[in-house]
C-alpha cells in the first residue's frame, strides 16, 4: 500500500482547514464585525502592558469622552487608561472592573455611574449597547458569565461570534475600509495613540435652560431605579468583598436642564449608597463652575464635552488624582516612556486640528482612524 497518497491528501486537508480558520478569525477580527471608537478604546486597553496603568477609568461615553489619558500624562506624569464603552450597562460596569483588574493593578479605579441613574433598567438589555462591550472583550470567564446570565439562550452564539450577527456588512464596504485599516495598524503598532479617548469638534448652545449654577447646592436625593439600585450594590459589595480601597465613584458633568434635573438627584441618590459602604463619592456636576468648563464653549451636547471642556476636565480631576488620592507616576521603561511620550505629542497634534476646526466653524467627530492620522499628519 503506498501511504504517500495518503500523506499528501491529509496536507491539503490541513491546510484547507486552517485557511478556513485563517479567513473565519480575519473576517470577524478585522472585516465582518462592529469597529469603532469602541472596539480601539478596549482593544487599546489589552494592548498595554500588565501592570502598567496608575490609574484605570470604568464606565461609559461620559468619561472616554471628558478625560484624556494622553494628557493626563502630559501634565501629571501618571498613566491611565478608561475601560469604557459606549452606553455601557450597569453589568457591563461591573465586568469592566473585573477585565480592568485581570491585566492591571492600578493605584486608583474611577467608576463613573451614569449606568445607574437612569429611570428604567432597560439599557440592561440593549443589544447594541450590549455589543460593543461584550464584542470586544476576549474570550474568558468574565464574558462566558456575562452571555450565560444577562442573554438569551437563543442569542448567546453572536457574542461568541461575531460573524454570525454581522455576515452582512459585506452590504456595507467600501465605508467601514477605513476603521479597518485603522484597527489593523493599531494591531501592528501595538498601542493606541489616543489611549481609548475620543472628542469632536462641535460646539453645543443648548436651547434648554442650564441648571448647572444652582445644582451646587441642590441636595435633593431621588431613589434609583430598583433594579439599578441592586445592582450598584452588587458592584459596591464586590469592591468590598475583594477589598479594593482604591476606588472612587465620579459622576462626570453635564449640561443639567429641566428634563435631566431628576438623574442628577438620583446621583445625590447613589452617592448616600456609595458613601453607606465606605466608598467617596464626587459629584463633579456640583463642580462645573470650579473647573472653569463653560457652558457656551466646552460642550458637544447636553451630556458631553467636547476637545476644549475635555482639557479642562482632565486638567480638574487630575488634579484630584494626584494630590487628593496620591496618585504619584510609576517608573517607566524606556519603551513605554517613548510610547506615552508618542501619546502626548499626538493628543497635542489633536488639540491643534480640533481648535483649528472649530475655529473654521467645521465639525468632525474625531475617530482614531487613517483620516484622522492623515489629517494630523500635515502639523
Amino acid at each position: 500500500m503506498k501511504i504517500k497518497p495518503y500523506i499528501t491528501r491529509t496536507v491539503k486537508i490541513t491546510c484547507f482547514l486552517l485557511a478556513i480558520l485563517f479567513s473565519v478569525a480575519f473576517l470577524q477580527t478585522y472585516a465582518l464585525r462592529r469597529l469603532d471608537n469602541n472596539s480601539t478604546r478596549i482593544r487599546g486597553f489589552y494592548q498595554e502592558p500588565d501592570e502598567s496603568l496608575d490609574v484605570v477609568l470604568i464606565g461609559a461615553s461620559d468619561i472616554y469622552t471628558s478625560f484624556s489619558s494622553s494628557y493626563a500624562y502630559e501634565k501629571f506624569g501618571f498613566t491611565s487608561y478608561p475601560y469604557a464603552s459606549e452606553s455601557i450597562t450597569a453589568d457591563g460596569t461591573l465586568t469592566a472592573l473585573k477585565e480592568a483588574l485581570s491585566k492591571q493593578d492600578p493605584k486608583l479605579i474611577v467608576i463613573e455611574i451614569n449606568a445607574y441613574l437612569y429611570g428604567l433598567s432597560e439599557n440592561e438589555h440593549h443589544a447594541a449597547h450590549l455589543h460593543k462591550l461584550l464584542d470586544n472583550i476576549p474570550l474568558n470567564q468574565n464574558k462566558i458569565d456575562y452571555v450565560s446570565n444577562f442573554i438569551s439562550s437563543d442569542e448567546q452564539i453572536e457574542y461568541y461570534l461575531p460573524l454570525v450577527k454581522y455576515h452582512s456588512m459585506w452590504n456595507d464596504y467600501p465605508s467601514p475600509v477605513r476603521m479597518t485599516v485603522s484597527t489593523i495598524l493599531q494591531d501592528l503598532r501595538g498601542y493606541s495613540y489616543l489611549k481609548g479617548f475620543r472628542t469632536t469638534t462641535e460646539v453645543f448652545k443648548a436651547e434648554l435652560p442650564i441648571y448647572n449654577d444652582r445644582v451646587a447646592s441642590e441636595s435633593t436625593s431621588y431613589a434609583l431605579n430598583a433594579d439599578l439600585d441592586a445592582k450598584l450594590r452588587e458592584l459596591l459589595d464586590y469592591c468590598k468583598d475583594n477589598n479594593l480601597d482604591n476606588v472612587v465613584f465620579v459622576r462626570s458633568p453635564h449640561l443639567v436642564n429641566k428634563t435631566t434635573m431628576n438623574r442628577f438627584r438620583r446621583a445625590n441618590g447613589a452617592g448616600e449608597i456609595i458613601n453607606s459602604y465606605g466608598y467617596d463619592f464626587i459629584n463633579l456636576e456640583r463642580d462645573v463652575l470650579k473647573t472653569g468648563i463653560d457652558s457656551e464653549t466646552d460642550f458637544y451636547n447636553y451630556d458631553h464635552m467636547n476637545i476644549y471642556g475635555a482639557i479642562k476636565f482632565t486638567d480638574y480631576l487630575g488634579n484630584i488624582i494626584q494630590n487628593k488620592y496620591g496618585v504619584a507616576p510609576s517608573k517607566l521603561s524606556d519603551k513605554q516612556k517613548e510610547n506615552w511620550d508618542e501619546s502626548v505629542e499626538y493628543f497635542e497634534k489633536l488639540r491643534k486640528y480640533c481648535d483649528d476646526l472649530i475655529k473654521s466653524g467645521k465639525v468632525k467627530k474625531i475617530e482614531e482612524d487613517i483620516n484622522t492620522l492623515n489629517a494630523l499628519g500635515k502639523y
